[in-house]
């Protein structure tokens, strides 16, 4: 006989044992997927590999105020987490994150060095590469603020440029160069006949040699001199060798040696006008020049820069006869009383004459300088409108007033300071002109021609300062009769 009562108990206790283990396995896995999010949002993960530098760039030369680039290449199979590069004293604390964890990561960040660091001063900056573990390995990087960004100076002692050399025995070029720079590389020298390209080093260097010249013409020499870090300078020299004494160009200064001929910034030997008439090309010259003084004395020379090797003076023995000798020590032409001269010279039998005259063009009422970065009295700019005191750079409105000499209504003379203009873009240099109304009548001065000392009546090339000329006093003095002007550094 079924008991009923007793097979309902069993299927209710085997209900209850079945509830109990659906419960157990949801609490397990439950359980399982607490322990799975601690360990997912934990910070690191257990690995066997560390962070390796495969590629590091751990030298750089710079220079305050550059942007430099750390550079890199970092591998580890656990995945790259972060790159820190820190520097206290630059305030440089920088970490890239990389969520996607790479195996290989390419560093290239740029960081912009202070600009008030201390030139040739020495920086180690830490980076820190670490995995998905936490591991970490940290390079150095060493920024030297050494750069080399001059080029190489050349300094050209022989010969002078567009010296006339007359053949002889040989030997007629005498090149005699000089190299500066932190670290020399190389010396290429280029001309018609000598080509030649020398590995150099240190600091500086010398080079000498005799060229023997065996037909007459122009010659150039250009010399290139490069540095380590491949910064290039270039020079050049140019002379003249002939058969007997013929000049492609001759100068007239009233100056007394090498020195005192280059101390102006437009060149102080003034060109002279050579004459075309058949015969005569390449042997007579007219100068034209204002003495100021009575006995004033000038010289002929046929190179702009020096009275060597050609220098043409007065023979004292034979009035109207002139001397050819090699420096400032030939006895000058004498100039006898105040005024202007016409000089005339004659290579061919050594003559010369010289004829006073009276300048019959107008005389001006008053000059002007005006463009950017001449000072009047080292503190008014030819920047400043004279009307209203607003910035006006290269305008007639700012043209500053020369002073007119005494004696010669031709003769303008003014002292300034030239220095860059601050807080304005753009180049340093002059216009000159009369008038503070209007363009008309103006000079500029003849770069095109090569003779900056010429000034053209209403045209011409505007002059640009080189920067060596900045930050120095000078005179300039302008003879709108003889359209010259001289700046004289005082």
């Amino acid at each position: 006989m079924f008991k009923v009562k007793s097979t309902k108990t069993n299927f209710k206790k085997t209900k209850k044992m079945k509830t109990f283990k659906t419960k157990l396995l949801f609490v397990i896995c439950l359980t399982a997927i607490m322990i799975s999010c601690d360990d997912e949002d934990g910070d690191s993960v257990n690995v066997d590999s560390t962070p390796e530098f495969v590629s590091f760039v751990d030298e750089i030369s710079s220079l305050p105020g550059d942007v430099i680039t750390f550079e890199g290449v970092v591998s580890d199979p656990a995945g790259v987490k972060s790159v820190n590069l820190k520097y206290d004293s630059w305030f440089l604390d920088k970490t890239i994150i990389k969520d996607s964890l790479p195996d290989i990561y390419e560093l290239a960040y740029s960081f912009k060095v202070p600009e008030d660091e201390e030139e040739f001063s020495v920086h180690t900056i830490a980076i820190t590469t670490t995995n998905a573990g936490d591991v970490s390995t940290t390079r150095d990087v060493v920024v030297t603020l050494d750069r080399d960004i001059a080029a190489p100076t050349i300094n050209i002692i022989s010969p002078v440029d567009g010296a006339t050399i007359l053949m002889g025995s040989g030997n007629e070029v005498s090149l005699n160069i000089e190299l500066a720079d932190r670290e020399l590389a190389e010396l290429k020298i280029e001309s018609d006949v000598l080509n030649e390209t020398i590995a150099i080093s240190g600091d500086s260097y010398s080079y000498t040699n005799d060229l023997d010249i065996t037909s007459p013409g122009e010659y150039t020499f250009t010399i290139s001199a490069t540095d380590a870090t491949g910064n290039e300078a270039i020079a050049s020299v140019s002379v003249s060798i002939v058969t007997d004494l013929q000049f492609n160009a001759m100068f007239l200064t009233d100056e007394i040696n090498d020195t005192a001929l280059n101390q102006d910034i437009f060149g102080i030997p003034f060109t002279t006008t050579g004459s075309q008439a058949t015969g005569e090309n390449g042997y007579v010259f007219t100068a034209r020049y204002y003495a100021s003084s009575a006995n004033s004395e000038v010289r002929f020379i046929p190179q702009q820069a020096s009275f060597a090797p050609f220098a043409f003076g007065a023979d004292i023995n034979n009035p109207g006869k002139l001397v050819l000798g090699q420096n400032a020590s030939v006895s000058p032409i004498v100039l006898p009383e105040v005024g202007y001269y016409e000089i005339t010279m004659d290579v061919r039998d050594l003559s010369y004459t010289i004829t006073p005259y009276t300048p019959t063009d107008a005389a001006f009422d008053q000059v002007y300088i005006l463009g950017r970065g001449v000072y009047v009295d080292a503190a008014t700019s030819t920047c400043t409108n004279n009307n209203d005191g607003s910035t006006q750079c290269w305008h007639f409105n700012s043209g500053k007033p020369f002073t007119q000499d005494g004696t010669n209504t031709y003769l303008w003379a003014i002292d300034v300071t030239l220095r860059d203009q601050p807080s304005d873009e753009g180049a340093n240099g002059f216009i000159l002109n009369a008038n503070t109304s209007g363009w008309a009548p103006f000079w500029r001065v003849d770069v095109s021609g090569g003779d900056p000392s010429k000034t053209i009546p209403g045209g011409g090339n505007n002059y640009v300062f080189d920067d060596s000329a900045l930050d120095k006093d000078y005179t300039f003095i302008f003879d709108t009769h003889l359209n010259r002007i001289i700046a004289k550094e005082r």
